[in-house]
């Protein structure tokens, strides 16, 4: 039996899903993963690792529309019916997850008191620099939106983007704030830029959720290669971080 299951899907992120899948697999006890036709080598990078940690079990997802609150719910109602799982982290394969005292993410969440179901983590983006996948410049503010790690009960729906969650019955939710953060790097490189927003848009075009759902990835879509390329240049990477502002704060590396 698991008692902390990290779920995720992945798409097209063989740059650096064996950093952040490795850095998981220390930290919970067992990472169920969702390749949904990634065609960069993602799904057998992860099939190859998954040989080396059999915590790990990769899945494969053929729908393309982003239906991410049905997937990820299904995806935790399945490691909480397979493992046993006590408590769920939905992470995407670009999040560094860690607790704010840098301990074992299962054994803070496996000590909060019964009655919490919800424990929130702080959001760091980082900002793409030369020479590093895993950038160790980070905005000095936090994301306006959390994530949530939960836990494993019936009526779990855990919502699109993964920021929150709601439990059947259960209006309130009681929630921790101050055990996770994690480290997001969602811009690695101008081509990867592209390659995202070319599959985010197409994912969401094929939903029937509104348009305000997944609405940057939606305009991001309409952008040409080189507008693309140009609004990677201009917000989501830096050649002189420090002068810039941003602060130096490198993440755990995986210890794969």
């Amino acid at each position: 039996m698991a008692g902390v299951v990290a779920v995720s899907m992945a798409q097209d992120e063989a740059d650096i899903c064996l950093a952040t899948v490795g850095h998981m697999l220390a930290q919970v006890d067992r990472v169920p993963v969702a390749d949904n036709r990634s065609t960069d080598g993602t799904r057998e990078m992860l099939g190859n690792l998954s040989g080396e940690h059999p915590t790990l079990s990769v899945l494969d997802d053929p729908e393309i529309a982003y239906n991410q609150s049905p997937k990820m719910s299904r995806l935790a109602e399945y490691a909480r019916d397979i493992y046993g799982a006590d408590w769920i982290l939905p992470f995407d394969q670009d999040e560094f997850w860690l607790t704010r005292d840098r301990s074992r993410i299962a054994d803070v969440l496996e000590a909060l008191p019964d009655a919490a179901l919800v424990a929130e983590a702080v959001v760091f983006d980082h900002v793409a620099v030369d020479g590093h996948v895993l950038s160790p410049w980070r905005h000095a503010t936090m994301v306006p939106l959390r994530k949530v790690a939960v836990r494993a009960r019936e009526g779990l729906t855990i919502r699109q983007g993964n920021h929150s969650a709601t439990f059947e019955g259960i209006a309130y939710p009681l929630a921790v704030t101050n055990a996770l953060e994690l480290h997001h790097f969602p811009y690695r490189s101008a081509e990867q830029m592209i390659r995202k927003v070319r599959n985010g848009a197409a994912a969401y075009a094929a939903t029937d959720l509104p348009d305000d759902v997944g609405a940057h990835w939606r305009a991001y879509g309409r952008l040409t290669d080189g507008q693309i390329a140009e609004t990677f240049e201009r917000w989501f990477y830096s050649a002189t971080p420090e002068a810039d502002g941003y602060v130096f704060d490198p993440c755990p590396l995986s210890p794969l």
